[in-house]
C-alpha cells in the first residue's frame, strides 16, 4: 500500500516521538527503582541514565534486525554519537557560562569511550558487524557497570550525578509507568523502523543514512534540552559525563544487543553495514570522538568551539545526505 509523502513522515516523527517519550519515562521510574534499591547517586547517573539515552536507538535496532534493514543499526550508533558531539555540545558551548568544566573522567571513562570507539570501528569497517562481535563488546559493557559499581567517584562527578538522579523512591504507580512506557519504546520502534524504510524508498537514500542523520538529530533532542539547561547554569559537566557515558553504551551495547537478535534473521549472525556510513559515517565518528577526548582532556570549552561544532555538524549532514 502506498502512503503519501506527508503521511510517512507524520507516522515517522509520532514513531520517534514514542520513543523519546517511553525512553524518558523508563528511565525515570528505572532512577525511583535504583533509589528504592539504595543505589548511589552516581552509579544512577552513570549507569541508568546513560542506558536510557540510548534506549531509542536499541529498540529501533532491533526492530531492524528483525525487518531485514540492519544497515540501520550501525547508521543509528555513528549518528548519534557525530549528534551528540558536534550538535548537542556545540549548542551547550555557545551558552555555557562557566569557565572551565571540573568533571573528571580521564583515567577511567575516556579509555573506555576509545577503546569502545575502536573496537567498533574495526568491527564494522569490513562491511558487516558479527553477532560474536556483539558478544565480545556486550563483555566491555559489563565491565564498565562493573566499573562504575566498584570504583570511587570524585567528588565533582558524585555532585553532579547527584542532580540527576535525585528521584524519589519508587511507588506501585513507577510500576505501572515503567509497563506503560515499554508499550511507547515497543510501538514507537516499529514504527520508526517502518517508515525510515518508506522515506529510503521515497528519496533512494539508504536506510543507515537515514538513521544516521534525522532519526539522530530528533532522538538526541533530551540530551540537547538537558545539555542547554545545564550549560546555561554553569554546569556543562552534567552535559559531558552523559555524552561519554551514552557513547560507550552505544559502541558497546546497542550494536551488542542488535547483534545477539541477527540469529533469528536469514542471515543469522550478520549486521550489514552501508557503504556510505563506512565511508563517510566512520571517518566522521572518529574525528567526533578525538575532539570529543580533546574537549574533555582541556576542559576550557569557548563559544567559538561551539559555533565550530555546529558547521561541522551541517557539514556531516550534506555530505550524509549528498546536499553537495
Amino acid at each position: 500500500m502506498e502512503h503519501s509523502v506527508i503521511f510517512v513522515f507524520s507516522m515517522l516523527a509520532v514513531g520517534i516521538g514514542l520513543l523519546i517519550f517511553g525512553a524518558d519515562k523508563f528511565t525515570y521510574c528505572a532512577e525511583r527503582i535504583g533509589k528504592s534499591l539504595k543505589l548511589p547517586d552516581f552509579v544512577i547517573g552513570a549507569v541508568i541514565i546513560s542506558i536510557g539515552t540510548c534506549l531509542p536507538e536499541m529498540i529501533a535496532s532491533i526492530f531492524a534486525v528483525f525487518k531485514g534493514t540492519t544497515e540501520i543499526v550501525a547508521g543509528s550508533v555513528i549518528g548519534s554519537n557525530i549528534t551528540n558531539t558536534f550538535l548537542v555540545l556545540g549548542i551547550a558551548f555557545l551558552f555555557f557560562k562557566g569557565e572551565k568544566v571540573k568533571i573528571n573522567l580521564i583515567s577511567i571513562d575516556i579509555p573506555f569511550f576509545i577503546t569502545a570507539t575502536a573496537l567498533f570501528i574495526f568491527m564494522t569497517s569490513r562491511g558487516y558487524y558479527k553477532a560474536t562481535d556483539g558478544m565480545l563488546s556486550l563483555i566491555g559493557a559489563a565491565i564498565y557497570i562493573w566499573s562504575v559499581f566498584t570504583r570511587k567517584p570524585d567528588m565533582d562527578m558524585e555532585g553532579e550525578k547527584e542532580s540527576e538522579g535525585g528521584a524519589a523512591p519508587a511507588t506501585a504507580f513507577t510500576y505501572v509507568l515503567l509497563a506503560a512506557s515499554s508499550v511507547m519504546l515497543y510501538f514507537g520502534g516499529e514504527w520508526t523502523v517502518d517508515y525510515i524504510n518508506e522515506v529510503a524508498k521515497i528519496y533512494h537514500i539508504n536506510e543507515g543514512v537515514i538513521a544516521g542523520t534525522a532519526v539522530s538529530m530528533a532522538s538526541s533532542l533530551p540530551e540537547l534540552m538537558i545539555s542547554l539547561k545545564y550549560s546555561r547554569k554553569g554546569r556543562l559537566d552534567v552535559a559531558l559525563g552523559n555524552i561519554v557515558g551514552s557513547g560507550i553504551f552505544n559502541f558497546f551495547s546497542v550494536v551488542g544487543v542488535a547483534s545477539l537478535f541477527s540469529y533469528f534473521t536469514p542471515r543469522p549472525g550478520l549486521l550489514l553495514v552501508a557503504e556510505d556510513t563506512i565511508k563517510k559515517g566512520l571517518p566522521m565518528m572518529a574525528f567526533a570522538s578525538i575532539i570529543f577526548t580533546f574537549v574533555l582532556i582541556d576542559k576550557k570549552p569557548s563559544r567559538y568551539e561551539g559555533a565550530m561544532f555546529l558547521l561541522i555538524y551541517v557539514f556531516y549532514l550534506g555530505w550524509m545526505l549528498k546536499w553537495f
